[in-house]
């Protein structure tokens, strides 16, 4: 408390040199020293300078013993008590969802991989360029596949993006919640 105390009074006596350049703005002072500036008489009216006062509550420093309950009991010093990430054989713990649940970034590889075959195509068809070299613009099939590709694969890019995200996300709260934020 007295290291508070302390602090506040350096910080409320000392001046920072940004306000003392002469440019009109107040400068933090002590009780003490606005006591003991001098009255300015202005006419028959005296008045004193006006200045900024600072002044911290006893409220406002955090307690030793509010700091270490923030700390988890296995990041003390001398804890035995492994990390939550270590627990468990680091298996994760929870119960998994039935089927293969892929990366995110696999989703995330295939949703550019879609955008840009979808993007790609309706430069093909735009430049009459043959689709994949084999299937030429004058064929019945060359309209209907790029349209296939490019009406099926901006859908798809966009639902695979939102599906990385939603993996991420999940990932994220999982590590979190072994980390112990919950």
């Amino acid at each position: 408390m007295a290291a508070a105390a302390a602090a506040t009074v350096s910080l409320c006596s000392s001046r920072c040199p940004g306000l003392s350049l002469g440019l009109g703005l107040p400068q933090a002072r002590l009780a003490s020293q606005v006591a003991a500036t001098p009255l300015l008489v202005e006419g028959r009216r005296a008045r004193r300078r006006r200045g900024w006062q600072v002044a911290a509550t006893e409220g406002s420093a955090k307690s030793s013993g509010e700091a270490e309950e923030q700390v988890p009991s296995w990041a003390r010093p001398g804890s035995d008590e492994p990390p939550p990430w270590a627990r468990d054989g680091g298996g994760g713990g929870g119960a998994q969802e039935p089927g293969v649940q892929l990366p995110f970034y696999a989703y995330l590889l295939a949703s550019a991989i879609t955008a840009i075959a979808a993007i790609g195509s309706i430069f093909e068809y735009a430049n009459q360029r043959p689709v994949f070299g084999v299937v030429s613009p004058d064929s019945a099939l060359y309209a209907p596949l790029l349209g296939f590709f490019v009406f099926t694969g901006i859908p798809t890019s966009g639902f695979l993006w939102f599906k990385a995200v939603q993996t991420a996300n999940k990932e994220a709260e999982e590590q979190d919640r072994r980390d112990g934020f919950s």
